[in-house]
């Protein structure tokens, strides 16, 4: 094989490897903004520091010019095990927590209501293939909130996610991934940081070919 030849080959595996590592997060900035809700900019050096290309994508980075985010809770260790679903959402509320509080704002509490509905949702997504805040009938979140058991006296918020090809179950590293992207979507970080709330609920499904539905609901 001659030098060039050898040249050749090495500039198309090195542009594959740009292709890999630039591509997914650039078209998640792009699909974010189509969809009304733009990325902190800084969501990219999560994405394509140092820490970020080889922390096994558990890294977090610092959050934005006057916000902030936490260190994560997953880790190489515990990040694919598999959980149940009430573990899932003691984690997912771990993570709001932790998230609010650097931001200096009170901790929520679970409401067995708001997980009720959240849940009902992301089941609701997957098993008929829609991603929206307003289901093909019109139910709205509030809708759902008051069909669970909800006062109609409470205000209602909710954050929706959606990932193609996450892996497998219910995992500390999947919730992990969900937060991040939530802190770092401008209007998604509103509901988390909003100082009213202080109930939450977590609902998440997982198809067997792992597509990942999640729904995070606030309460004042």
């Amino acid at each position: 094989m001659t030098t060039d030849n050898k040249t050749g080959i090495w500039w198309r595996y090195t542009l594959l490897l740009a292709v890999l590592i630039f591509a997914g997060p650039a078209a998640h900035f792009t699909n974010q903004a189509l969809r009304g809700h733009p990325l902190d900019p800084n969501y990219f050096w999560t994405k394509w520091s140092p820490l970020g290309l080889f922390g096994g994508g558990l890294y977090n980075g610092n959050g934005g010019a006057n916000w902030k985010i936490g260190e994560a809770k997953a880790n190489i260790l515990n990040a694919e095990q598999q959980r149940t679903l009430p573990e899932l959402q003691n984690f997912a509320l771990q993570l709001v927590n932790r998230d609010r509080n650097i931001n200096k704002l009170k901790s929520i509490t679970v409401d067995p209501i708001l997980n009720d509905a959240a849940q009902r949702h992301a089941e609701d997504m997957l098993a008929r293939r829609y991603f929206n805040h307003v289901s093909p009938e019109g139910k709205t979140p509030r809708d759902r909130f008051l069909d669970a058991g909800g006062s109609s006296s409470v205000g209602v918020g909710e954050n929706i996610a959606y990932q193609g090809t996450q892996g497998l179950g219910f995992t500390y590293g999947i919730a992990e991934e969900l937060q991040r992207g939530w802190m770092y979507s401008n209007g998604h970080r509103e509901n988390l940081l909003t100082p009213e709330y202080k109930k939450f609920g977590y609902g998440i499904a997982v198809s067997p070919n792992g597509r990942v539905f999640a729904v995070q609901m606030f309460s004042n």
